[in-house]
């Protein structure tokens, strides 16, 4: 049986083409794919993917079963177009989200809680009975505290308190924000007005750089880490989970929560595409049936 998995981010598309009884493997990256951000970009990324690893292990794409985790998938209206677009090219298809087959491959298909702290962040468990349980994730608007939009952005508050001040920027981290995004409100407001999150969370890896240094950087890390252990401690509530912490702001935040967080922590055991495997495993044993 031939298993395609797809991790498709914001940034890069991984990958991976699975003979699954030799186990030889095919591996290979591209732009992004993510549905929300542009659509047509990420099918043909996508496509290009299938299409080169097709090539490289001499399989017609018919023979697949593909599972891909997308970022923009939790969209019903997205997810339905793109699977409209896409499951003519193989045996079988599942399109869900990324976080979804992050999920089973942070520890292998066993019980677990992901929590993913990326430009947004969500927390999802996989519980002993099979099932999957999000919390958060509501986006940068309202929630995805402790993401590294929602971090970006108390920052640019902070900013935006000292320019109105009589003192000025006082801050040596608001001083190397405002080197960037504008000093006054003839450049701020521009650039507040274009702002995204991606905007917003390129700006949160100062505030960890600045926290030895900084006093208003060492409260905008606290608050931080006081809203992951928020997120940790709704998302776990009674199960006795082990944690996994994904995303570009894990390793640095693993570092800084309470020792009664971080004992609750565990390296991941696989990635997305080992989530998708997983899966796609799943999908084969339930299409037999």
């Amino acid at each position: 049986m031939w298993i395609l998995t797809v991790d498709g981010g914001g940034s890069k598309t991984l990958a991976r083409l699975t003979n699954s009884r030799t186990g030889q493997q095919w591996q290979q990256q591209a732009g992004p794919a993510s549905l929300t951000n542009d659509f047509s970009q990420a099918l043909a990324n996508i496509n290009l993917l299938s299409h080169n690893l097709c090539q490289q292990a001499g399989v017609n794409s018919q023979q697949l079963v593909a599972v891909m985790g997308l970022a923009g998938a939790g969209n019903p209206q997205q997810q339905q177009q793109a699977v409209q677009q896409l499951q003519h090219h193989y045996q079988h298809l599942l399109l869900t989200t990324d976080a979804r087959t992050s999920l089973y491959g942070a520890n292998l298909g066993q019980p677990v809680l992901v929590i993913a702290l990326g430009t947004g962040s969500v927390a999802m468990r996989l519980l002993p009975d099979g099932r999957e349980q999000q919390v958060g994730g509501w986006g940068f608007n309202i929630g995805d505290e402790g993401g590294g939009a929602w971090l970006g952005k108390q920052t640019v508050r902070e900013l935006l308190w000292q320019v109105d001040s009589l003192a000025g920027v006082q801050s040596p981290l608001l001083q190397q924000v405002a080197n960037q995004i504008g000093h006054n409100a003839a450049t701020l407001l521009p650039w507040l007005k274009t702002a995204s999150p991606n905007d917003f969370a390129a700006l949160a890896p100062l505030v960890f750089d600045y926290a030895q240094q900084c006093s208003v950087a060492q409260s905008l890390q606290q608050r931080h880490i006081a809203a992951v252990q928020q997120l940790l401690l709704h998302a776990r509530e009674q199960f006795a989970l082990p944690v996994v912490l994904l995303g570009g702001l894990a390793d640095t935040t693993a570092a800084l929560l309470s020792p009664q967080s971080r004992a609750l922590l565990q390296p991941a055991g696989g990635s997305a595409l080992d989530g998708g495997y997983i899966l796609a495993q799943q999908l084969i044993i339930s299409s037999v049936g």
